[in-house]
C-alpha cells in the first residue's frame, strides 16, 4: 500500500481549508434575503441559546463568525453547513457540502493534526496562562463576576458594525499593511485578493472577519488592542481615534 507523505498530507490539508472557506461562501451567496437569513437562524437557535446575539445577526457571515466563535462550525466541523443548506435549498452548496464531508471523512486523522497545529500557532497566550486562568475560574466558583473585560466585548460587539464600515470606508489601498499588522498572514492575504479582485470594501472586511475569528467572544478586548495598534502602525491613528471614541460613547 503507497504511504502518503506528509507534504501530500499538507497540501490536502490547505486544500481542504480552501473548500471550508468555498463551502461557506456558496452558503453565504445562497442566502439571497432576510427571510433566508431568519430561517438559517432559527435553525440553529437551539445550539446558540443566546437570543440577544441572534438578534445582533444581520447578514449571513455573521451567523458564521457566531458558529465558529461558540466552535460549532469549524473546519473539523462542518455539519450545521448541511443543515443551513436544508434550509437554503441549493443544490450547489448540497453538492460542495458532499464533496466536503466525503475528503474531511477520507483524511481527517492528517487534517486533524495540521488543523490543531494551526490554532497552537495562532493562540498567542501560553500554557502557563491558560492554566492559571482555570485556576482563577475555579477559585471564582461556577458564578462569572463581571468585569470590565467583558463590558469592554460587550461594547465592541455593540459597535462592531459600525467599526467594520468605518474601516470599509477608509483603510484604502493600503489594506494589505493593514492586514499584516492584524496577523493575517500573506497567504491568506492573497486568497482574500483573489476572491476579491474588483470589491475593495470586500477585501477589508474579510481581513477583519479573519483576525476577529482568532479569538472568542469574550477575549474580543485582546483583538480591541490589536486592531487600534495596527491602525497606528498602518500610520491611520486618525481611525484609531475614532473607533476609540465609538468605544467610550
Amino acid at each position: 500500500m503507497e504511504r502518503i507523505s506528509v507534504q501530500d498530507h499538507r497540501a490536502v490539508y490547505e486544500q481542504m481549508c480552501k473548500d471550508y472557506l468555498n463551502l461557506k461562501l456558496l452558503a453565504q451567496h445562497a442566502c439571497h434575503d432576510r427571510e433566508h437569513l431568519e430561517r438559517c437562524k432559527n435553525s440553529v437557535r437551539e445550539e446558540i441559546y443566546s437570543c440577544r446575539k441572534l438578534c445582533r445577526v444581520t447578514e449571513f457571515d455573521h451567523l458564521v463568525v457566531l458558529l465558529e466563535q461558540r466552535n460549532l462550525l469549524s473546519l473539523l466541523k462542518p455539519e450545521l453547513i448541511g443543515r443551513l443548506e436544508l434550509v437554503l435549498d441549493s443544490k450547489d452548496v448540497a453538492c460542495a457540502f458532499q464533496s466536503y464531508q466525503s475528503m474531511l471523512s477520507t483524511h481527517y486523522a492528517a487534517i486533524r493534526r495540521f488543523y490543531l497545529e494551526d490554532l497552537r500557532h495562532r493562540d498567542r497566550r501560553t500554557l502557563l496562562e491558560k492554566e492559571v486562568e482555570k485556576i482563577k475560574l475555579h477559585e471564582a466558583g461556577d458564578t462569572p463576576k463581571p468585569s470590565p473585560t467583558n463590558a469592554k466585548c460587550d461594547k465592541y460587539l455593540q459597535q462592531r458594525d459600525n467599526v467594520y464600515s468605518l474601516l470599509q470606508l477608509e483603510v484604502g489601498k493600503n489594506w494589505k499593511a493593514f492586514g499584516r499588522f492584524l496577523n493575517v498572514s500573506p497567504a491568506v492575504l492573497e486568497e482574500v485578493e483573489e476572491r476579491n479582485r474588483h470589491d475593495l470594501k470586500a477585501r477589508i472586511y474579510e481581513v477583519l472577519q479573519y483576525a476577529e475569528m482568532q479569538f472568542a467572544n469574550d477575549t474580543l478586548d485582546r483583538f480591541v488592542v490589536i486592531l487600534l495598534k495596527a491602525l497606528e502602525n498602518s500610520r491611520r491613528k486618525d481611525l484609531k481615534r475614532k473607533i476609540e471614541s465609538m468605544l467610550q460613547e
